[in-house]
């Protein structure tokens, strides 16, 4: 009996939560009236309303309703501005200078102050400098399935310079790696399979003479203070934990039977 009373505690719990929680704004369509809006990998939907100019959950996952139509990823151009590491630079967009992070890829750190960096750094930052000071043309391609924006206000993109997207390049020479994937972003499947060639043939940071457990730690550190949220991580919990729920609930009706 306190099973099943605590069962029903955490039901309960699980149900007042998911009337609340961050959406991917992109994401927003509306359907018969109602709103919804999707997050998380794999990408799932919720019903969502406004609160304080801002969308948020309104209940549980829903199935993907009848009339969502992917949307098409938005593009603008772009000037390059000034060199920043690997995966940041600080470009011209609309007339103004913003601090651009390149969607889902992380490159070795450079050298700052006290810090030696990582290997390979210096030479994803010059590559990625040399790429976009010699760029005739840089677009931005802002993925529906990410925010365009991290929480220190950095432009979250992919880059394309003359046409060919620079996180690939990056990945392609062993100079980035496959990272900070919150959705179902547009392009990941294949920056994994050139991320796959890259380990397999022993390039850049993959290499033998690169310790790669060596830069991860300082990657992790980075994602716990950049683009991921106490609320995210909470979100996640309750999926979860719903998830856990519907296999109770399934087992009780079995014994019930």
């Amino acid at each position: 009996m306190k099973k099943i009373l605590g069962i029903l505690i955490l039901l309960f719990i699980i149900n007042v939560s998911a009337t609340s929680g961050s959406i991917n704004e992109n994401s927003i369509f509306e359907c018969n009236n109602k709103y919804y809006g999707s997050h998380g990998n794999p990408v799932h939907f919720h019903e969502v309303i406004k609160k304080e100019n801002k969308w948020v959950i309104n209940g549980g996952e829903v199935d993907v309703p009848s009339c969502y139509i992917k949307p098409i990823n938005k593009k603008e151009e772009a000037k390059f501005s000034k060199c920043v590491d690997g995966d940041t630079a600080k470009l011209i967009i609309n007339d103004k200078e913003e601090t651009v992070r390149f969607l889902a890829i992380d490159t070795p750190e450079i050298k700052h102050g006290d810090n030696e960096g990582d290997p390979y750094g210096d030479k994803a930052s010059n590559f990625t400098c040399n790429k976009l000071k010699k760029a005739q043309k840089i677009t931005l391609e802002y993925d529906s399935n990410s925010d365009t924006r991290d929480k220190y206000g950095r432009v979250l993109a992919f880059v394309f310079v003359d046409d060919v997207l620079l996180q690939k390049e990056l990945i392609n020479n062993g100079l980035a790696k496959v990272y900070y994937v919150y959705g179902d972003y547009n392009y990941v499947d294949e920056l994994r399979r050139v991320e796959e060639n890259a380990k397999n043939n022993k390039i850049g940071i993959w290499s033998s003479d690169n310790n790669i457990e060596n830069i991860v730690p300082d990657i992790k550190e980075e994602k716990n203070n950049d683009e991921e949220t106490d609320e995210d991580i909470f979100i996640k919990i309750l999926n979860y934990l719903k998830i856990m729920i519907d296999y109770l609930r399934k087992i009780f009706d079995l014994l019930a039977n």
